[in-house]
């Protein structure tokens, strides 16, 4: 793999701009990194690159939120079974037909975005996430090992809950790590990883730590309602992106 070096820059910059979404909400990184890393390298070496900044990125996250553990719930149910789901995706990662998973997650979130306008005070209840979280972590796992981006689909369902800023990104930043963990494993356990790759995933690093405080600080100046509007703005940029790719 050769990347000119205009192309480099891009990627870095493209880095740089979801480190700061994602200080700001808990999610963003792959959903802005990954397409632009497609276009010059391909998805299958998008996904590779990007676990190595993931996980360095929610470990900073995870730090700074660590005392919001206590107001989470379902974390145990998610991680595992999503454990097993990226498994699974990683295996499949040739296999899986990425525009059908595109189109029936951009509906799951046009979906919930009605929901949410139209039922405002909607939130969900821990007797219904209790029966909801199990395929919900085994298809948000699917999704981060065959496309390295579950975030569309996990973010949806917690915001769901309804939670303060704090435990929804301490929440999904653990999921999050869980899942970059276990497929950084797997793809170096099949022989993904070459040192270009490598190299780039820690040149990535620095770009995206670079700017994620900057994106802590913003988030920590928002009211509760500002922080939910941005999450279905991002929500909604991630569907229009995942229908544009099924549909091109």
């Amino acid at each position: 793999m050769s990347i000119e070096l205009d192309a480099l820059l891009i990627i870095l910059l493209a880095m740089a701009a979801g480190g700061v979404v994602k200080g700001a909400t808990g999610m963003g990184l792959p959903q802005v990194a990954i397409p632009v890393m497609a276009t010059f390298l391909g998805v299958e070496a998008a996904v590779v690159i990007m676990a190595i900044p993931g996980i360095v990125t929610n470990t900073w996250l995870l730090w700074n939120h660590r005392s919001s553990y206590k107001q989470t719930r379902d974390l145990p149910t998610l991680l595992v079974l999503g454990a097993l789901g990226t498994i699974a995706g990683s295996l499949a990662l040739d296999s899986l037909n990425e525009d059908v998973l595109s189109l029936v997650l951009a509906a799951m979130i046009g979906l919930y975005v009605v929901v949410f306008f139209t039922h405002p005070n909607l939130r969900l209840t821990p007797a219904f996430t209790r029966i909801a979280s199990p395929p919900v972590g085994v298809a948000a796992g699917l999704l981060q090992g065959s496309t390295g981006m579950s975030g569309p689909l996990i973010s949806t369902y917690l915001h769901s809950y309804r939670m303060e800023r704090a435990v929804f990104v301490v929440s999904l930043t653990t999921i999050f790590q869980f899942f970059a963990v276990v497929q950084a494993a797997t793809l170096l356990g099949v022989g993904l990883y070459t040192t270009e790759r490598f190299v780039l995933s820690i040149l990535s690093v620095f770009a995206a730590m670079a700017s994620l405080p900057l994106g802590e600080r913003l988030g920590a100046r928002w009211s509760r309602r500002m922080f939910e509007i941005t999450v279905i703005v991002i929500l909604v940029a991630s569907a229009a992106k995942l229908l544009y790719d099924a549909l091109s």
